[in-house]
């Protein structure tokens, strides 16, 4: 009993916790530190001649010893000779942006000079590379303040000082040069690489650090903290001991974080801990006082407790505080929030009420602020961007791409908040408000509108901001599309015609069949599967090729099992979408057990993972979703796996207990699993996928008590057409 009420101490400690959280570090942050133990993967080495950088499989070595700030640094052993060249680039590792410098910046970087010989013309030249350019190269010895060997070197450089830096392109590596030549090796270490504005506030800390909470949940240690409003303080360090006497420095976290999960290494054993502030000069406040913490196996359950837990922080706590929408990334002067991932917010948020993980008037608040960004921000015909400036209400489009404005986006997001009208049913008047809104919200969509050129019932796409002839590519297959066609077929104006099933979701369209199909990103040929005909492929038409349909069924045996919609390219996680929401029991179309179907997908996809098993014995670990050639990585999305656990209990209960089990130091945080870990490179990633995130946090659930999946069932427009398509299935739907 006292290990349960601890529990749910943790998943209360975790609605407390403000902030807004989107990855480990901050954008303008290059390196701080390796996520993983032996070497870098985001690195990327290069030399000829009788140059020369140690490296494993190209990349940098890590350093765990040695570091400015915990847990590791870059080791950069190196020779420059007459006849050769080298070159080392730290790539940018920001998957969703790119940060963007000002002329008045600096890099920064600290080095630490191991080898004697080493002189400042030794050391290496440095510029900034961008997608198709590379600034001018500057002597880093020209910016140290003062140059010494066996200890920490501070670098700054003025932006200003590198020549053709274009500030309104993205940055996608700081890279290092072979300098003077010279005939011995030289080694240096590279830590906390990153741009940091002019002026920095310089208040001291004279201040103790703050720790006021910790717990154990199995292996996770649980820390959270009390931050002043300081603006001199940059980070937390936090320290670590198992005698309550040697403290070693093992983490530092930025300030927009409240709280970590710091992973160990034993069980039953007892840990101490204690924080620091760090400022810009990384100079360290007062330690806070000491707490201890005995960590306790936990078993299966607690464990899926843990892991779904987890995931809906992720959106507990990564939403724009104005609009209340959720932020796929920081920029300096925008708010850029997405639809489509809102929805995916709203569904999790929902999970995360009965969870306990939020407050249910916290909750409520935060989606009935969506609803009121969303009618105030523009549309057309109903329909939203993808992205919003969340401050503006005005559509943020990337750069180069079109003004339109997103079908399935929009789908997404009013489909989640019809499951959240039918959750706030209480008769009081903010809930009656918010179900009001979003009736109002879903009658304002004209469905109708956004149909193919010659047709009634099959959508597209998008819907041009500035071009009335629509040239987007049609909506169909098993994906995402089935959700916009069933809002489409069921809405109270504006409405598709029911046709739209046949037409729709079982017509697929032939030039996007990638996009929309079962396993995006593979290439590895099967035997057996035809390809497109090739008269398909030399259509010359655009609008001919935009409006090529054709069946969504094609009979195909692959690894023992029967597939109906054939082998297709696409992410399996195309195929889980539409069943964060629906049942698939509740589809009960003759011609196709959804059930059945899609079980079998989950099992080919399985099993090809388990043949191919590239850097891994286990059979539960499995998800690859990238496979180039024979060079190419091997990346497990963490999602694929244990998220066939709406379908397939014991199989997704046991992909997500061996990836938390193998790579749970690493690969698992406060807010869930990476986006990716990648086996053959020894890398993960150090941010998050939204669409990750939900699908754990919404088919754990509905696989255990069917949450989502009853909401969506209650909807009373969806409950009458279910029974209008499926008359004699749909009874008693």
């Amino acid at each position: 009993m006292m290990r349960f009420l601890s529990y749910l101490v943790f998943i209360y400690l975790f609605v407390m916790s403000p902030g807004i959280i989107k990855a480990d570090t901050y954008p303008e942050v290059i390196f701080d530190n390796s996520l993983v133990s032996g070497v870098y993967a985001k690195s990327q080495v290069q030399y000829e001649g009788s140059s020369w950088v140690e490296n494993l499989n190209k990349h940098l070595l890590v350093s765990d010893t040695l570091f400015f700030t915990p847990g590791n640094s870059l080791s950069l052993r190196y020779r420059s000779a007459a006849e050769g060249q080298w070159r080392v680039d730290l790539r940018y590792s920001r998957q969703k942006f790119n940060y963007q410098v000002d002329n008045s910046d600096f890099l920064i970087l600290k080095i630490y000079i191991d080898s004697e010989n080493t002189k400042k013309k030794d050391l290496p030249k440095i510029a900034i590379t961008q997608k198709a350019s590379q600034t001018t190269l500057l002597d880093l010895s020209s910016y140290i303040e003062d140059f010494d060997y066996n200890m920490w070197l501070n670098v700054k450089i003025p932006i200003s000082s590198f020549k053709n830096l274009y500030f309104d392109e993205a940055i996608t590596a700081i890279s290092l040069f072979q300098n003077q030549v010279s005939d011995a090796n030289h080694h240096i270490f590279i830590d906390q690489v990153e741009f940091l504005p002019k002026n920095s506030s310089n208040v001291k800390l004279t201040s103790p650090a703050i720790l006021s909470s910790i717990k154990a949940f199995d292996r996770q240690v649980r820390l959270q903290w009390q931050l002043p409003l300081t603006p001199s303080i940059r980070y937390i360090k936090i320290y670590r001991s198992e005698d309550n006497k040697d403290f070693k420095p093992v983490a530092i976290r930025p300030i927009f974080m409240q709280s970590c999960l710091d992973y160990v290494d034993d069980l039953n054993k007892t840990y101490y801990y204690k924080i620091a502030w760090v400022d810009f000069n990384y100079l360290e406040s007062p330690f806070s006082e000491v707490r201890e913490v005995k960590t306790t196996k936990m078993n299966q359950e607690e464990l899926l407790d843990l892991v779904q837990t987890a995931h809906i922080n992720y959106f507990v706590e990564n939403y724009d505080i104005n609009s209340g929408m959720y932020v796929p990334f920081r920029s300096k002067d925008k708010a850029v929030v997405s639809v489509k991932e809102s929805g995916n917010s709203v569904l999790s948020l929902l999970v995360g009420i009965e969870k306990n993980v939020i407050n249910r008037q916290v909750a409520l608040n935060r989606i009935s602020r969506m609803v009121y960004f969303l009618m105030k921000g523009q549309n057309r015909y109903g329909f939203f961007p993808a992205y919003f400036d969340g401050r503006s209400g005005l559509p943020e489009y990337r750069s180069g791409q079109q003004a339109s404005y997103d079908v399935l986006a929009t789908s997404s997001m009013i489909e989640a908040l019809l499951v959240a009208r039918q959750y706030f049913s209480k008769d009081n008047e903010l809930e009656v408000d918010l179900r009001n809104r979003i009736t109002k919200l879903w009658e304002s969509v004209q469905w109708d509108k956004a149909v193919a050129i010659g047709t009634t019932d099959v959508l597209v796409e998008r819907l041009s901001a500035v071009d009335t002839l629509n040239k987007y590519p049609s909506l169909g297959g098993i994906n995402e599309s089935i959700n916009a066609y069933m809002l489409g077929m069921g809405a109270p104006k504006y409405k598709l015609p029911v046709s739209a099933y046949e037409n729709g979701v079982k017509m697929a369209p032939i030039d996007r069949g990638a996009m929309h199909g079962i396993f995006q990103d593979s290439t590895i040929a099967l035997p057996g599967i035809l390809p497109v005909p090739a008269f398909i492929l030399q259509q010359d038409s655009l609008s001919a090729k935009l409006s090529q349909r054709v069946s969504i069924f094609k009979d195909t045996l692959l690894y023992g099992e029967r597939l109906i919609f054939g082998y297709q390219k696409g992410s399996l996680l195309n195929v889980y979408k539409p069943f964060f929401t629906i049942n698939p029991q509740i589809l009960r179309d003759p011609a196709i057990q959804y059930e059945e179907a899609i079980r079998s997908y989950i099992k080919v996809r399985k099993r090809r993972d388990n043949e191919t098993g590239v850097g891994s014995t286990n059979s539960d670990i499995w998800g690859f979703y990238q496979f180039n050639d024979s060079i190419g990585t091997y990346r497990i999305n963490p999602a694929i796996g244990p998220s066939s656990i709406f379908l397939m209990p014991e199989e997704g209960k046991r992909s997500l207990l061996a990836l938390y089990e193998n790579f749970g130091d690493n690969f698992f945080t406060e807010y869930g699993f990476r986006a990716w870990l990648d086996l053959r490179n020894n890398d993960v990633s150090d941010e998050y996928f939204a669409t990750n995130q939900a699908s754990l946090a919404v088919m754990i659930e509905n696989a255990r008590s069917g949450l989502i999946w009853r909401l969506y069932a209650e909807i009373p427009e969806m409950k009458k057409l279910r029974a209008e398509l499926f008359p004699e299935e749909g009874k008693g739907n």
